[in-house]
C-alpha cells in the first residue's frame, strides 16, 4: 500500500533537511559560477581570480546538474520515509554514507576544477576519480529505494515507475559517459562523439523522469489521492519519456554520418514526448489548483503554474530544435544554450522548487515566513521574468549567428545587437543570480535549525503523520 504524504514524518525531518540543504548549496554554487561566467563576456573580466570561462563553465554545469539530481533525491527519500518501515537504521546508515561520498566528490570537483584539472569532456568536466564516489553513492541510493519499494511494479502509481527507471538509467548512462576512458571509444572520433552525446541524452532523460516523478508525487500529495498517477496520460508520458531518453541524442548528432532512420526516430519521439509532457503537466496543474488550501499551497500552486508556462515555451523551442534543417542553423549557437537554460531553470528547477517548498513548509511551524504567499510570488515572479528575458536574448543571438554562419562571406555586416549582447547578458545574468540566491539563502536559513537534534517532548513537533489515501486499497 502506497501512502499519500501530507507532511514529512517528524522522525525523518533531519535527514530530509540535510539532503535539501545539499541541493540548495549545489544550486548556489551553480548560480555563483554562472554569474561569474557571464562577466567573462566583457574584455576586462576575461580572468576572474585566476579563473577563466574554461574553469567556470564546467563548474557551473556540474553543480547545476547536481542540484537537479540531489533535489530529486530529497523528494524520493521523503516518499521512502513516509512508507511503513520495519527499521530505518540500515537505510539511515546508507544515506549517511551516500551524503558523505557526495560531499567528498563535490569538494573534490570544486577544488580540482578551480586548479585546472579537467577531463576535457562536456558536462563531465571533472577528473573521473570523483565520478567513482558519485557512482557508489548512487548505488547506495538505489539500494535504499528498492529496499523499501521492492521490484514488483504491479499496480504501482506512475511516479514509482519514473523513479524506478531513473535510478537504473543513471547507473547505465553515467558509466557509459565515461566510455572515453577506453581506447575502444577514444581512438575513434566519430564513435566517441556518438557515445558521448548518446550517454548525455539518456542522462537528461534520467533526471527528467526524476523531476516528472517528483512533480507527480506533489500533485498526489496535495490532491490526497493517487487517482491521476494511474491515468493513461501519466503512463503515456512515462513510456515516451523512456523511449526519448534513448533517442534524443540525435539532436546533437544530425551532422554525423548515421542512419536517417535514427534521425527520424529521434525527431518524432522528441515531438511526441513534448506534447504528452505538456498535457501531463497541465493536468497536474489543474489537480493542484482544484485541491489547494491555505496560503502555503497557493504559493506552491503559483510555482507549479510557472512550470506549466515554461513547459509550453520549451516545447515550442524543442519543436524548432527537432527539425533537422533548422537544427543545422542553430546547433552550436546560443539558441541551444537558451533552450537548455529554459529547460533546466524553467521546468526542472521550478518543479523542484515547488516540491521542496511543499516539503519545507511541512517541516516549519505555522506562520513561518516561507508559508506566506505574497513574498514567494514576488520573488519567483522576478526570477521568471529574468529567465524569460535571458532566454529571449540568447535565442536572438543564436539565430543571428546561425544566419550569419549560413550566409558565409555573403552575409551582411553584423547587427548592432551583437555589440550590445555582452552588457545586456551580464545585467540579466546578475539579476537572475540575485533572485535565485535570495531564494536559496532564505530557504537555507529556514532549514539549518531543522538539522539540530530535537529534544524529547510530548509535543515535539507540529508535523502530521502521513495518512493513507482511501483510493489506494488496491495498491
Amino acid at each position: 500500500m502506497v501512502r499519500v504524504l501530507e507532511r514529512p514524518p517528524p522522525a525523518h525531518v533531519r535527514p530530509l533537511a540535510a539532503i535539501i540543504l545539499c541541493a540548495l548549496v549545489c544550486s548556489t554554487l551553480a548560480i555563483g559560477f554562472g554569474a561569474l561566467g557571464t562577466l567573462t563576456y566583457a574584455e576586462s573580466f576575461k580572468t576572474i581570480g585566476g579563473l577563466t570561462l574554461q574553469h567556470l563553465r564546467p563548474l557551473h554545469t556540474t553543480f547545476a546538474v547536481a542540484w537537479i539530481y540531489i533535489a530529486g533525491v530529497a523528494v524520493v527519500y521523503c516518499f521512502l520515509f513516509s512508507q511503513p518501515l520495519k527499521s530505518t537504521r540500515a537505510l539511515r546508515v546508507r544515506l549517511k554514507i551516500q551524503l558523505v561520498l557526495w560531499g567528498l566528490a563535490g569538494a573534490g570537483v570544486l577544488i580540482s576544477l578551480c586548479r585546472g584539472v579537467f577531463s576535457g569532456r562536456e558536462y563531465m568536466g571533472a577528473h573521473w576519480v570523483w565520478s567513482v564516489l558519485i557512482y557508489v553513492g548512487w548505488i547506495l541510493f538505489t539500494w535504499n529505494f528498492f529496499s523499501v519499494v521492492g521490484f514488483n511494479l504491479k499496480g504501482r502509481p506512475v511516479f514509482i515507475y519514473m523513479w524506478f527507471t531513473s535510478l537504473l538509467l543513471f547507473l547505465w548512462t553515467f558509466a557509459e559517459g565515461h566510455g572515453w576512458l577506453l581506447a575502444l571509444v577514444s581512438d575513434y572520433p566519430l564513435r566517441d562523439i556518438a557515445v558521448q552525446w548518446k550517454s548525455y541524452g539518456v542522462m537528461v532523460g534520467s533526471f527528467n523522469l526524476l523531476v516528472y516523478g517528483s512533480l507527480g508525487y506533489l500533485g498526489c500529495c496535495i490532491a490526497g489521492n493517487m487517482r491521476y498517477a494511474h491515468s493513461n496520460t501519466a503512463f503515456a508520458l512515462f513510456f515516451l519519456g523512456v523511449v526519448n531518453s534513448f533517442t534524443n541524442f540525435g539532436h546533437h548528432t544530425y551532422h554525423l554520418p548515421q542512419s536517417h532512420v535514427v534521425k527520424w526516430i529521434s525527431c518524432i519521439a522528441s515531438l511526441a514526448e513534448a506534447v504528452i509532457a505538456l498535457k501531463y503537466l497541465l493536468d497536474l496543474s489543474a489537480l493542484v489548483r482544484a485541491r489547494r488550501s491555505g496560503s502555503g499551497n497557493r504559493a506552491v500552486s503559483f510555482i507549479v503554474a510557472m512550470t506549466m508556462l515554461w513547459s509550453f515555451i520549451i516545447v515550442a523551442s524543442a519543436v524548432v530544435i527537432s527539425v533537422p534543417p533548422v537544427n543545422t542553423l542553430i546547433h552550436g549557437t546560443h539558441f541551444v544554450m537558451a533552450h537548455a537554460m529554459g529547460a533546466m531553470l524553467g521546468i526542472d528547477s521550478m518543479a523542484l522548487w515547488a516540491v521542496l517548498l511543499f516539503m519545507i513548509q511541512g517541516m516549519l511551524p505555522a506562520g513561518h515566513r516561507l508559508t506566506r504567499r505574497l513574498p514567494i510570488v514576488i520573488v519567483f515572479g522576478f526570477v521568471n521574468v529574468a529567465i524569460f528575458l535571458l532566454v529571449c536574448v540568447l535565442s536572438t543571438k543564436g539565430m543571428i549567428n546561425g544566419y550569419l554562419r549560413y550566409m558565409g562571406p555573403a552575409a551582411p555586416g553584423a547587427p548592432r545587437f551583437l555589440t550590445l549582447f555582452p552588457p545586456v547578458f551580464m545585467t540579466l545574468g546578475a539579476a537572475l543570480s540575485l533572485g535565485i540566491l535570495h531564494i536559496n539563502t532564505s530557504w537555507i536559513v529556514a532549514i539549518i535549525p531543522l538539522l539540530r537534534k530535537p529534544r524529547p517532548s510530548p509535543a515535539a513537533s507540529t508535523l502530521e503523520a502521513p495518512r493513507a489515501s482511501k483510493d489506494q486499497a488496491a495498491d
